[in-house]
């Protein structure tokens, strides 16, 4: 017996594995400026590769799964990246450091689309929730990974990360073989190309919404540790705020799916956007006293609606949810993290913290968008 919510938590343990071992970069990011030399805008390249790798595939590799249904992808894409991440300690120079990061950003876009594709698979009800569930994997080992990497590489040296390679396998192993009894039916589907010109206007300006948060939340938690770090913290409080950002962004989701259920997703999206704005300045201006409850704030609202704009855009195309996943997962995320570069850049020159005080007012920019996407409204 197929079993949806069985399904999405073998998902879920996938998404923390594949997560959690791309999330071992930021917060080795000061040790690895040190060791290598590197510039903020060097740094933010690095991130860079890895998401537009990410968001270049994953609409592609989505429409792949609408087509051909290749739920193979949801294993081979975390086998990408733990293999890539586990091995990030034995850089010795820069373009070692671009090849992990491009062997990741290629793991990520293989999971995310397959994943959200067979979560959405079936009739069920609270579709919200659920996406929420399996959204707060990838959260949660993004929140978890910081903490265990930074704890280990101080117990162990840098050096010795490739030992993380046998954990990561056996959790693999341990999410993939019970996942295949539990992969649903596909009927052999046929669709006629998309063009962008035939998406639909909500599509659009949700899209753009989900663009400008994004941005923030990768600019974020890419650069948090070095922002902690700046302002006088050690480098294990810059992995615990990375970890808070990550956590109070997850738990969230739980509350926002559950919401978006009953109140629809545009007055989640909507609130969430407006929240983050206050959250986000109160961490970079703040005392440094409430660092880690504002951090938890912004975490919060920045990234608690991430499963209802995936959802969302499943609605606005249904049929298609292997391309709306990658559309909103990879693309949008994607094209934000294009930011992540003159973001260094710019701080290399003006200061980590002034420019990251424009970037914490990009969610205004979402919430203005969100005012012209229109929600359908619900059919009983």
């Amino acid at each position: 017996m197929k079993r949806p919510w069985l399904r999405t938590a073998l998902l879920f343990t996938g998404h923390l594995l594949n997560d959690g071992y791309s999330s071992f970069f930021a917060p080795l990011l000061p040790l690895l400026i040190n060791r290598l030399d590197l510039s903020l805008a060097m740094a933010g390249l690095l991130g860079t590769i890895r998401t537009v790798i990410n968001s270049l595939m994953q609409p592609g590799l989505g429409h792949l799964v609408d087509r051909a249904q290749r739920p193979s992808l949801v294993v081979i894409g975390p086998l990408l990246t733990v293999g890539a991440m586990a091995f990030i300690g034995r850089v010795d120079v820069f373009w070692q450091l671009v090849l992990i990061m491009t062997i990741a950003g290629i793991g990520t876009a293989l999971f995310h689309p397959a994943a959200a594709s067979l979560v959405a698979a079936g009739k069920h009800g609270g579709r919200g929730l659920m996406m929420a569930f399996f959204s707060s994997g990838g959260s949660l080992g993004g929140a978890v990974a910081p903490v265990v990497i930074v704890a280990y590489t101080t117990a162990f040296g840098l050096e010795r990360t490739p030992w993380l390679l046998l954990p990561g396998l056996l959790i693999l192993i341990a999410f993939a073989v019970p996942l295949r009894r539990q992969l649903p039916a596909f009927a052999k589907q046929t669709h006629e190309r998309l063009r962008l010109g035939k998406l639909p206007r909500r599509l659009l300006f949700l899209w753009v919404a989900i663009l400008f948060r994004a941005t923030t939340a990768t600019a974020f938690s890419h650069f948090l540790a070095v922002l902690v770090v700046e302002r006088g913290g050690s480098t294990f409080a810059g992995g615990a705020a990375i970890s808070v950002f990550l956590l109070t962004g997850a738990l969230g989701g739980f509350a926002a799916g559950s919401l978006s259920d009953r109140f629809g997703r545009k007055t989640v999206i909507l609130s969430t956007l407006l929240l983050a704005v206050p959250s986000l300045l109160l961490f970079l201006h703040g005392p440094t006293v409430i660092l880690l409850p504002a951090i938890a704030m912004a975490g919060l609202f920045v990234l608690s609606s991430t499963p209802v704009g995936v959802v969302a855009a499943q609605e606005c195309l249904p049929g298609r949810t292997g391309l709306v996943s990658g559309l909103v997962m990879g693309l949008a995320w994607g094209v934000g993290g294009f930011a992540l570069t003159p973001i260094g850049w710019l701080a290399d020159r003006l200061g980590l913290i002034p420019v990251m005080s424009v970037v914490a007012l990009l969610p205004l920019v979402s919430a203005l968008a969100m005012l012209f996407y229109h929600e359908e409204p619900k059919t009983v």
